[in-house]
């Protein structure tokens, strides 16, 4: 009798699998930002873009419900990605050093995405040892050609390979090694230096065979494939960055670590320039840091837009995360709250256009996405339908309704909508595919409070999480901070001429801290979970005035 008193204590099987019959979580649906974004990738004949992170997940988002997710095997950072245009597929690199290419297949009537193959690259033949140094064979860039059949791979050895797509297999083409490239270089250049790891690649945009190879000394190469010769030499000094063509082929721009670009010809009789066209550097004089990617987008309401990331003052400014965009004597420097990963620009593909007129540039930042709209004066930036970082503030405590009256919903989207006025019509550019999710029968809202002491309201009725109003707190507390005054406002002749471009991440300032929205949230929640809302007409008079400041007591008064 006492054996069954004093049982031995332990996992009961037969416990166990109740606790699963009863209990059985299941993962539906992701919510917020990817945590630790390292990657970005954009489908332009689709509409749809891919996040990869540090943890090795990939992500791809298209029109708002359209949502897949892949995790690699190995728990790796993504460093790189790139879609195969209009096919579905995208090919991802690792840090370590391997390549894997997913697709978009469809099983059981919805799409799902897969990893179908992976590779990495051998190390070169001429090396004593079966596999060549790791340094030497690992890859730097990837371009994939317009055609999807071939993509070419730098290495940190200075060497270009050439992969076929979608096998993945390594193509009967003979790779392209730094010695083959040195015998087109004239001897005052060599210097007995070798050029570096390759850092950039860019496809001819008027001649598929034709690849603009940049080397890290500062060198750059037109190569063509099909007669495996050089037809170009650009004999730089600077160590090199990033390359971009002009949308003609006749011009093409180089970023370097001093903060400057370099605009070079293309010219047929001169097959060795040692001098680009123009040369700047955007925020000198004084010594700058690096332009980590540039792009050369022409438009034909007027002058050429270049837009790049980095370059900003060491001393001064070395710490701003920012985007710069320059068309003719405009400038604007988009100032960000958190650490720029990457960006592409949305502009026309046809081959047939003259003109690129791009339409909207996609910032993917450590915290956020921001998009910003290129068509309207002064680019202001378009609302994201998903990806809303719920962590913008640490959250301090939360809580869901199921099941909101329809006009009181009506009325808090309505205060959403004053408080935060669109600045722009145009539509959200990132949008293929199409959801397969029925539309929600019922309403769902989600109230996060924050450190910062705001209240935050969240559509949480479908796939994308989508904020909906903000509720601050932050009068109700004695604060060392004036509320009404940015910290950070920039005068108008401020130099550099920066912009906040942020979407809702926000730093607060410590001087501002006011305490977590805890107690006021207790009293929202209350007067939210209220027996009066389930009255047909107890949403009528609700009204949510954003023109002046929101008192808790006026909270209460507008949901109960």
């Amino acid at each position: 009798m006492m054996k069954f008193r004093f049982r031995k204590q332990g996992n009961d099987p037969q416990r166990e699998k109740i606790k699963q019959d009863l209990f059985a979580f299941n993962k539906t649906v992701e919510h917020g930002f990817p945590n630790q974004p390292s990657a970005l990738a954009y489908d332009p004949k689709l509409r749809l873009m891919a996040i990869g992170t540090k943890s090795g997940a990939v992500k791809i988002y298209g029109a708002p419900g359209v949502e897949f997710t892949g995790l690699h095997k190995e728990t790796a950072t993504v460093t790189q990605m790139h879609f195969l245009p209009g096919q579905g597929r995208l090919l991802s690199l690792l840090d370590d050093n391997s390549l894997h290419l997913w697709e978009i297949s469809l099983r059981d009537g919805s799409s799902h995405l897969e990893e179908i193959r992976s590779f990495t690259l051998p190390g070169r033949a001429s090396f004593e040892s079966a596999n060549a140094p790791t340094s030497v064979t690992r890859v730097t860039v990837i371009l994939l050609w317009t055609s999807c059949d071939v993509a070419c791979v730098g290495t940190e050895g200075g060497g270009v390979h050439f992969l076929e797509l979608p096998s993945l297999t390594l193509a009967d083409s003979k790779p392209l090694f730094q010695d083959e490239i040195m015998q087109s270089v004239p001897e005052e250049y060599k210097c007995g230096k070798t050029l570096g790891p390759v850092e950039s690649l860019q496809e001819h945009p008027q001649c598929p065979s034709k690849v603009l190879i940049g080397y890290s000394r500062g060198l750059v190469v037109l190569w063509d494939q099909s007669t495996r010769q050089v037809d170009n030499l650009f004999l730089g000094n600077q160590q090199l960055e990033s390359l971009g063509w002009e949308r003609s082929g006749k011009t093409f721009v180089s970023s370097h670590s001093d903060g400057g670009y370099m605009v070079w010809a293309v010219n047929s009789s001169n097959p060795r320039a040692q001098q680009p066209v123009t040369s700047t550097i955007p925020y000198g004089p004084f010594p700058c840091k690096a332009i980590n990617k540039i792009q050369w987008r022409t438009s034909e309401s007027g002058s050429p837009l270049v837009l790049f990331s980095g370059g900003m003052p060491r001393a001064s400014y070395g710490d701003r995360h920012c985007v710069t965009v320059l068309q003719d004597k405009t400038q604007v420097t988009l100032d960000f709250t958190s650490r720029v990963i990457d960006f592409f620009t949305i502009y026309c593909t046809e081959s047939e256009k003259e003109y690129d007129d791009p339409t909207a540039l996609v910032v993917l930042l450590e915290e956020e996405l921001v998009v910003i709209d290129l068509q309207t004066t002064g680019w202001p930036t378009i609302p994201c339908p998903y990806l809303a970082p719920l962590h913008s503030s640490a959250i301090t405590c939360s809580y869901h309704i199921s099941n909101v009256p329809t006009k009181l919903w009506e009325r808090i989207v309505g205060a959403g909508q004053q408080q935060n006025p669109l600045q722009t019509h145009v539509k959200w550019p990132i949008n293929g595919g199409k959801s397969l999710s029925p539309e929600p029968s019922q309403k769902g809202l989600l109230l996060t409070g924050h450190e910062d002491g705001t209240v935050r309201f969240w559509d949480a009725s479908g796939v994308s999480l989508k904020p909906l109003y903000k509720l601050s707190t932050a009068n109700i507390f004695q604060t060392d901070c004036d509320h009404n005054d940015s910290p950070t406002q920039q005068g108008e002749d401020e130099w550099p001429p920066f912009r906040k471009a942020n979407g809702t991440h926000k730093v607060q300032s410590e001087s501002c801290s006011v305490g977590d929205a805890e107690g006021v949230f207790e009293e929202i929640q209350a007067a939210l979970s209220s027996p009066a809302l389930d009255s047909p007409n107890s949403s009528a008079d609700i009204t949510l005035d954003t023109t002046a400041d929101i008192t808790v007591e006026d909270v209460k008064d507008f949901l109960v």
